[in-house]
């Protein structure tokens, strides 16, 4: 029997097999049955927390769009260290390279008050049907997730995926945070807890 920390490594290393065998035209049409399926599903009075998409990722940029078109609060991640740090976006042209290459808010834009109930939409390599979330490795979210629901009840976490990232479990340490859902181009699954 492989070692959790090993199970973690297969697992990732099978689902990006999968999507990379997705052509671009597959992604495409799966973002967009997403982007659709959280727009109807998003309440429309209270912050939302989004990442901003790798290629590996479904690309919910015109998610991020509709958000500030309906002037909700949007953040988004920054990297400070290893540690994931939520800022407020008004305007997406403003997004600069952070430290892992990626598009984030500017370091003195608002930051997240942790008192504030949000929607959080995050990404993961692969989620399980109990909630179960397998990041990219370096805990950058769990830590998140974790420490923002010790301090907000009201808030939810949900994953965002292709179908091809659905497994039937992930495997799980004590420090990894589940979601409470996944939106999928199928629809949205809850987890079953």
């Amino acid at each position: 029997m492989l070692h959790i920390s090993e199970q973690k490594i297969e697992l990732r290393a099978a689902i990006l097999e999968r999507i990379r065998h997705m052509n671009e035209q597959q992604r495409a049409a799966e973002s967009r049955s997403i982007a659709l399926r959280i727009l109807e599903a998003l309440p429309k009075d209270r912050a939302v927390c989004v990442y901003y998409p790798l290629s590996t990722e479904p690309d919910l940029l015109s998610l991020l769009a509709e958000i500030l078109t309906r002037n909700q609060p949007l953040f988004l991640p920054a990297f400070d260290g290893q540690n994931l740090v939520m800022h407020r976006v008004l305007d997406l042209s403003q997004l600069q390279t952070g430290s892992f290459g990626i598009p984030e808010p500017s370091s003195d834009a608002e930051i997240l008050d942790t008192k504030t109930p949000v929607t959080v939409l995050i990404p993961g390599r692969a989620f399980g049907a109990a909630g179960g979330r397998l990041g990219r490795g370096n805990g950058g979210y769990d830590r998140w997730i974790t420490a923002h629901r010790q301090e907000n009840a009201q808030s939810r976490y949900f994953g965002v995926a292709f179908d091809c990232q659905m497994v039937n479990s992930v495997p799980m340490e004590e420090h990894d945070a589940p979601v409470d859902g996944v939106f999928t181009p199928r629809g949205f699954v809850p987890a079953q807890k």
